[in-house]
């Protein structure tokens, strides 16, 4: 099952935004699984400098997400657990985009322009995380 792709661009003539803005809301999701051991045994064999990296905070999870998942974000890159909770938080019912992304928006998107003015940074990440493991626990 694929959750979500960064492989497109979503920048207008009017607002150039810089690139990776796309994949940021998914390099977020990805580290938190990724910091609470919910990534899949594709990416401990394959990507296991990079997962140590991440785990240092040493790059961020955009960083990750797009040197070790072609900018695709699936089912291969997460354990059982983690393909749970994705199915239930990430995404809704219908495949559609899930609670998570309600809970971005509330989180990090207040104050700016758009979806995709977040900033790929620890402090937001920090941000996030605190909600979607109330969410995980839930």
């Amino acid at each position: 099952m694929s959750y979500d792709r960064a492989d497109f661009d979503y920048s207008s003539d009017a607002e150039p935004l810089p690139k990776g803005h796309a994949a940021t809301h998914i390099g977020m999701f990805l580290a938190w699984a990724v910091l609470n051991e919910l990534e899949s045994d594709f990416h401990r064999q394959r990507s296991a400098e990079l997962l140590a990296r991440l785990r240092r905070r040493e790059i961020t999870g955009r960083q990750f997400f797009e040197a070790a998942c072609s900018e695709k974000f699936s089912e291969k890159d997460l354990n059982e657990d983690g393909n749970a909770f994705a199915q239930q938080y990430y995404v809704d019912e219908a495949g559609k985009r899930g609670a998570y992304f309600t809970d971005y928006k509330k989180v990090l998107v207040a104050g700016l322009p758009g979806f995709w003015h977040v900033a790929d940074t620890w402090a937001n990440y920090d941000k996030i995380a605190a909600v979607i493991t109330r969410r995980y626990e839930e």
